[in-house]
């Protein structure tokens, strides 16, 4: 197999992935976060995981790995949670909920455990 073939980088992607896998890193979209060394900020209900964002590309002289490093904030509360705060919020300032809790909530990652 050429260092240049498109199968060569196949490989390595999946042969990438793997050890990602094996080192126990969650795949969030394109990037790999290690939530087992996970940084937690009681004060404000959130935890950041390291992580990576890796691609591998061809160029004339063979495959390319670009790592850059990447962190994820993670709320520590429930989506539950949330929307009752939303809807405390908007019945104080008298506005409706459901609005507020669709500007808050729609387009946004869910991780679950």
């Amino acid at each position: 197999m050429e260092s240049t073939d498109k199968d060569h980088l196949n490989f390595l992607k999946i042969f990438f992935n793997s050890m990602m896998r094996s080192l126990r890193f969650e795949q969030i979209g394109p990037k790999a976060f290690n939530p087992a060394k996970c940084h937690s900020l009681d004060a404000h209900n959130v935890k950041v995981w390291p992580g990576f964002d890796t691609r591998m590309i061809m160029k004339e002289q063979g495959a390319l790995l670009s790592i850059d490093v990447a962190f994820k904030v993670v709320r520590t509360d429930t989506v539950l949670d949330y929307i009752t705060q939303l809807r405390d919020q908007a019945d104080q300032k008298g506005k409706d909920y459901k609005t507020l809790i669709n500007e808050a909530i729609v387009g946004s990652t869910v991780v679950t455990r």
